[in-house]
């Protein structure tokens, strides 16, 4: 496998409600960042990759710069947002070309100039030519031109774009052109035919996602505090581990329908949902203090029904004194409240303390795999010929259920049809025993198997 080449970064920064997100989801070419005219909405670093005349770099947006921070959510943002900064081989400074140069603009300005790094001064909301004029007003920053855009419109991408690249490092040779390409795998089309394994780390607020991958980072790469509801956007970090290469996805905590009040927050959960349904693999974190509750059980019929490997983990396990009695209890727990999931293995972490975290990849590459695998029509159909044998149909009123023909027809989700005379003759609880069969000749850990019954023989 050909070594990545290392994509330079480029930073978007500036006040709060200036547009930086808007211009993040713009120059990315897709909707990545939460937009909302609420302040302080992006909290986390939010990273995709862009491409503009064949040059290929990173973007990061960042939550909005204020001068002094009302709490430690807030406090915390601004941490996040210099650590982009220090990242960055170039930063985009947004303001608002619809209002007049601030304080706040000016002291960003004043910091932005000890990095000692190229700056793009990006003048926003201008949406139509009159208001482009007033652009002139923002070279009182001293920063050189300002490019007068729309981010909402898309005016002024092309001439943005283009003061961009001017100050990213040339291009690749062309024999270095295949690693370059390589870290272009943000690109979700890419992303579905690469080696990385996408893992979502969903549950509800709370319960340590975003500790967790904090602590499989070994740094501060995600806001933890202990309001509810810290993390807004799905993140996708980058995760190289013995070799293998992940995208952990840390999404916001999903809260009853009852509990979500403000519009931001559907956003949130929407984008969890979307990770969900973007991943390999997810795993579902459970508080191991609380047990299973009925909003645990409503994310795992989530992933169930979409067909998604799945992992379960007990967090906070430092926090449980007398672990073999509890881990009982939470096994009793769960044969109880979702039998359904006998099949998808269970682990216990500490984010404090460390133990078994990257075990977890362990797990996840077992079940990634078993995700990806296929069983051939005519195995298959002789596995159904055992079934036959050994456990006769059932009927109804005289007639019998007839099973002619199975076939699996996908993965991701792994789906399986059986042809059969009459559906209405076959009773769930005998095409559990036929998923049963197939768990037990092939495995599937961690995977729902969806079985589809259909009328008639398949078409040779």
């Amino acid at each position: 496998m050909p070594k990545k080449r290392k994509l330079p970064l480029v930073a978007i920064c500036g006040r709060p409600n200036v547009g930086k997100s808007t211009l993040f989801n713009r120059l990315t070419g897709r909707q990545r960042a939460i937009i909302h005219s609420e302040e302080g909405i992006t909290r986390d670093r939010a990273y995709a990759t862009a491409e503009w005349e064949g040059r290929v770099f990173r973007m990061v947006d960042t939550g909005g710069i204020v001068e002094n921070p009302e709490d430690a959510i807030i406090a915390k943002m601004q941490e996040q947002v210099r650590m982009a900064l220090g990242e960055a081989r170039v930063i985009v400074f947004v303001v608002d070309g619809q209002q007049e140069v601030t304080r706040i603009d000016e002291e960003l300005r004043d910091e932005l100039f000890k990095y000692g790094k190229p700056v793009v001064l990006a003048a926003n909301k201008m949406d139509n030519p009159k208001l482009a004029a007033n652009h002139v007003e923002f070279y009182s920053l001293g920063m050189g031109d300002p490019y007068p855009i729309s981010s909402s419109h898309g005016l002024g991408m092309d001439d943005l774009m283009d003061a961009i690249v001017e100050h990213l490092p040339p291009p690749p040779e062309p024999s270095e052109a295949g690693g370059a390409l390589e870290e272009h795998e943000d690109d979700e089309a890419l992303e579905e035919e690469s080696a990385i394994t996408k893992v979502a780390v969903v549950g509800k607020p709370n319960v340590g996602k975003s500790s967790f991958i904090n602590a499989i980072l070994n740094e501060d790469r995600i806001i933890v505090d202990e309001t509810p509801g810290t993390t807004r956007d799905a993140i996708d970090i980058d995760f190289r581990w013995k070799g293998h290469e992940y995208l952990l996805i840390d999404t916001a905590g999903l809260r009853k329908k009852a509990g979500i009040k403000r519009q931001v927050e559907r956003f949130s959960v929407s984008r969890s949902l979307r990770a969900v349904r973007r991943a390999d693999v997810c795993l579902v974190m459970m508080d191991a203090t609380e047990g299973i509750s009925e909003q645990d059980k409503r994310i795992l019929n989530y992933i169930f029904e979409q067909g998604r490997a799945m992992v379960l983990v007990w967090t906070k396990w430092d926090l449980v004194e007398k672990k073999e009695a509890r881990l009982k209890e939470l096994t009793a727990q769960l044969d109880l409240k979702a039998p359904f999931l006998s099949y998808v293995p269970t682990m216990t972490v500490s984010n404090l303390t460390r133990q078994r975290l990257l075990k977890t990849f362990d797990y996840i590459d077992r079940v990634a795999a078993e995700a990806k695998k296929r069983i051939g029509t005519s195995e298959l159909n002789r596995l159904m010929e055992d079934v036959r044998a050994s456990h006769t149909p059932p009927s109804k009123k005289g007639k019998y259920a007839k099973l002619l023909y199975a076939s699996q027809v996908s993965v991701k989700p792994t789906c399986f049809v059986l042809f059969v005379n009459q559906k209405r003759l076959f009773h769930f609880s005998y095409v559990r025993f036929i998923e049963n069969r197939i768990r037990e000749k092939y495995g599937f850990e961690g995977v729902p198997i969806h079985m589809e019954l259909r009328e008639g023989k398949p078409r040779e």
